[in-house]
């Protein structure tokens, strides 16, 4: 009886201690904090690298936007880049704005002219008899492409401007009016780090913006 009482005794004397004991928790909680703050990291990173994609996409347009609106006329030449309205150096501007991304390799862009009823590349202009408050019928003059890039993701990226109704139906669009619409695409992959983890995480995706502006001379932008 001496003997088992003992033994229980020391048995429940060393499962007291084995309770009490800290040894091994600093391992334990490494094997479940460190993998969980590495998720946290990466999924920072790859927010700030999405928000960076979207900026540089962002950034494409609204430059070249504003570039073009400058413009009274554009040279339909795409390989000349020694001129910079021609759409050769266009394409350009937009490669380098787009930079670090490949945009050549990955995207696209499209320039649309509007203006006002166009017929047979005239447009309806504003005159001395014009009643500047009367709606204008918005159509498209001319449009125009990086297709000359011909990277193999084209078809994804078909402009987006209906040729019926190119501007939003709010746009204040008057008689013998013009606009400019500029479309930026690119195509991007926002979890490159975290799929190597993950199984089942988004693929590819494609970036886009639209941005509309008046040309800066009153006047339809046109092509020579």
């Amino acid at each position: 009886m001496k003997t088992a009482c003992g033994t229980a005794r020391a048995i429940r004397k060393k499962l007291g201690r084995l309770l009490r004991s800290e040894r091994g928790s600093v391992s334990i909680e490494f094997v479940i904090i460190v993998p969980m703050m590495l998720l946290v990291m990466l999924g920072f990173t790859e927010l700030y690298m999405y928000m960076r994609a979207a900026s540089a996409v962002d950034r494409t347009a609204f430059t070249l936007a504003n570039s073009i609106g400058q413009m009274s006329t554009v040279i339909a030449d795409a390989t000349d880049t020694t001129d910079a309205n021609s759409y050769g150096s266009l394409w350009q501007d937009a490669a380098l704005l787009a930079a670090p991304y490949q945009i050549k390799a990955n995207g696209m862009v499209y320039v649309t002219s509007v203006c006002d009823t166009p017929t047979s590349g005239t447009c309806k202009l504003m005159n001395a008899s014009s009643n500047l408050m009367s709606p204008g019928t918005a159509g498209m003059l001319w449009t125009a492409s990086t297709s000359a890039w011909a990277n193999s993701k084209n078809s994804l990226m078909t402009s987006r401007v209906s040729s019926t109704n190119p501007l939003p139906s709010t746009w204040p669009f008057r008689i013998g009016d013009s606009a400019i619409v500029v479309e930026v695409f690119l195509a991007y992959n926002p979890f490159t780090m975290t799929s190597k983890l993950i199984s089942g995480m988004p693929g590819e995706q494609i970036l886009y913006r639209r941005v509309y502006v008046r040309p800066r001379s009153g006047q339809p932008l046109t092509k020579q």
